[in-house]
């Protein structure tokens, strides 16, 4: 594609300090963002690439570092081509469109590397890779969406980069087809409804195959009931939630409950973490964050007892629906907190589990967590993660002494953006 040499983008609403500098980038930092240096002080610069020498003006300085806008690209680094998406500079939902995929595949290897090998060491003996995708667009089924309304106008899509302001966007190019069906019903049926103003969050989702899809208000403080779920699509039907079948397992979720975006990559993470936990032990596992029971029902095909531990009502409702009706009799669910109910379990006498699978939120499980989890002394632990610093913190709060960390593998299940999951194993020693 050709390589585009003109403005990149520029984050709305931040006043530049500075005349521009000229700036070679040297890497991409996880954040998505250029890394280059000036006068020896780091210099953060959006919508980047290796090699760029780009006109930078200074927005913001730190102590340490100062955050940049490219004003122009005086010298393409290799790699760089157009984006795709007509909003791509101004809309937050992507950093990377300009970037070639292979080399953003590259680029999460490299920082996936960098991080895990700064803050636990013993990682540099392992062998580090990233999956790529098999669509670098049109892959995502579930997203959140911003409804803004100022005096008279009303803004749909996703917020603009380090702003609170919202892109309106017609269509994402990320989207499935059904996601953008939903896309534009959303914005037909607010078209309709009275002018408040403030910021409100929509969460729409769609299937992989019939082109079903949701959309239910976001909260902040729970989710959305099943009956307060607008559901619609290219086939009605009667059923009151979305189905997704992973790994031959039919799984019912809401818009409103986490659940993997990428229709693509889904089965194959599932897949790599099973061939993980079928080296250990087979008497009990523990799924904690365990969603609507996408980790938890493979766990029940391969261990005699499971346990399911999932903080949301709805999440933890659906989970043990989904077991029932894959016919799990082993598999039990708890609505809980992760930390409370562990507390609540070793008050006596530390549970015993073969495997302790985790796939917590961007936050990460934590150090409290972590403890215990050090304190049952499972003999193999499972660490599924959208973020690879959270991460590292907790794998580094586990004894090294008791565990070593003998597996690693990203998976990129957003491509264009600088997002991936990562897959751990640690096994005592």
């Amino acid at each position: 594609m050709k390589r585009r040499t003109d403005r990149p983008g520029r984050a709305p609403d931040r006043q530049a300090t500075t005349e521009p500098l000229a700036l070679e980038i040297e890497k991409l930092v996880y954040g998505g963002m250029g890394l280059g240096r000036h006068e020896g002080k780091v210099v953060f610069v959006p919508f980047t690439v290796p090699g760029d020498l780009a006109e930078v003006r200074i927005v913001e300085r730190k102590k340490n570092f100062s955050r940049g806008e490219a004003t122009k690209i005086l010298r393409p680094g290799p790699g760089r081509t157009d984006p795709a998406c007509r909003y791509f500079g101004r809309c937050g939902g992507c950093q990377w469109q300009h970037l070639d995929y292979a080399l953003q595949i590259e680029a999460k290897r490299s920082i996936l590397e960098e991080i895990l090998h700064h803050r636990l060491p013993q990682t540099r003996e392992l062998s580090i890779s990233m999956r790529a995708c098999t669509r670098d667009y049109g892959y995502r089924s579930r997203a959140r969406i911003h409804v803004q309304q100022r005096g008279d106008r009303r803004r749909i899509g996703f917020l603009h980069y380090r702003s609170h302001s919202v892109e309106d966007i017609e269509s994402c190019p990320l989207f499935r087809p059904a996601l953008n069906h939903a896309l534009a019903a959303v914005r037909s049926s607010l078209a309709a409804a009275p002018q408040e103003s403030g910021r409100t969050e929509v969460d729409i989702a769609c299937t992989a195959d019939d082109g079903r899809w949701a959309a239910a208000e976001a909260r902040p403080d729970a989710e959305a009931s099943l009956a307060e779920c607008r559901f619609a699509g290219l086939e009605t039907g009667d059923e009151d939630t979305l189905q997704r079948d992973v790994g031959g397992f039919i799984l019912h979720t809401l818009p409103s409950v986490f659940f993997q975006a990428n229709d693509y990559m889904v089965g194959e993470l599932v897949e790599r973490v099973s061939r993980l936990w079928s080296q250990c032990g087979s008497r009990s596992a523990l799924d904690l964050y365990s969603g609507v029971g996408l980790f938890s029902l493979p766990l029940a095909r391969r261990f005699a007892r499971v346990v399911a531990v999932e903080t949301s009502p709805e999440a933890a409702h659906l989970c043990a629906q989904n077991a029932s009706e894959a016919g799990f009799a082993n598999l039990r669910t708890m609505n809980a907190d992760v930390l409370p109910w562990m507390e609540a379990a070793g008050s006596v006498a530390a549970p015993e589990f073969d495997l302790v699978f985790l796939d917590p939120p961007r936050a990460g499980a934590g150090p409290e967590v972590m403890d215990r989890l050090a304190e049952w002394a499972p003999e193999t632990i499972i660490y599924v993660s959208c973020d690879p610093q959270t991460l590292a913190r907790d794998l580094a709060a586990l004894p090294q002494r008791d565990y070593r960390i003998d597996f690693v593998e990203g998976l990129d299940l957003f491509p264009q953006t600088y997002h991936f999951e990562t897959i751990a194993r640690v096994r005592r020693r």
